[in-house]
């Protein structure tokens, strides 16, 4: 996810002005901006939908679901800022998300999957419908040819020469051997890195299962 985030990202802080945050959304000519902690946590995500109820005064009798409203009979436009309109929680995957898991929550119109890191909560960017799209602009033999020849040598113990490697959809199918069982999951992680891929079909053996130590056998 990180090879297809959008990053740097335009935020607003919890406090910023209604007048600020829209007008800011029309100048940047985007639908939503992430709301962040002065410490870059993410706090949710205002959009232009969320704006409107400010806008027409609403709502005369409750809430809107899913969305913080200033008080009844407050002057649309005046004297509230952008944390009461806010949609929270926001919609977010990880950077390590793969393209299938961050699809589904950036792909209708106008939305976005803030990616978030899972520990501090600290936003990383966001992923449009157009990052996603772009990963499928890259050929098929540029995806095989890094995944093939490049990558094994990030991964310890990893070998190329143990490995065969080919691409469809940008689906990757790797196979082969490597060192040890965590090499399994460091190429896979490696793999989902390289832009372009979208899934990893990982059918690779290992020599060494460090999960169990070798015992010492004496006579």
């Amino acid at each position: 996810m990180a090879q297809v985030m959008t990053t740097p990202v335009v935020t607003a802080t919890e406090a910023m002005p209604f007048r600020d945050v829209a007008a800011l959304l029309c100048a940047r000519d985007i639908g939503a901006m992430s709301v962040v902690a002065p410490t870059g946590q993410l706090l949710g995500v205002v959009s232009r939908p969320d704006l409107i109820p400010k806008v027409a005064g609403w709502p005369p009798h409750g809430t809107v679901p899913g969305v913080r409203v200033a008080a009844p009979g407050a002057p649309p436009g005046h004297g509230t800022h952008h944390g009461e309109l806010m949609t929270t929680p926001a919609v977010t995957v990880t950077p390590q998300a793969t393209v299938e898991q961050a699809a589904p929550h950036a792909t209708p119109p106008g939305r976005a999957a803030a990616v978030t890191f899972p520990l501090t909560g600290r936003l990383a960017g966001i992923v449009t419908r157009s990052d996603l799209l772009r990963v499928y602009r890259r050929p098929g033999e540029e995806i095989r040819a890094e995944t093939e020849t490049e990558v094994p040598h990030r991964v310890r113990g990893a070998d190329p020469r143990r490995l065969a490697v080919s691409v469809r959809d940008g689906v990757v199918s790797v196979s082969g051997q490597v060192e040890s069982r965590p090499a399994v999951a460091r190429l896979v992680t490696a793999v989902l890195a390289v832009e372009g891929v979208v899934g990893v079909d990982e059918r690779v053996g290992f020599d060494l299962d460090d999960r169990y130590p070798p015992v010492l056998v004496t006579f």
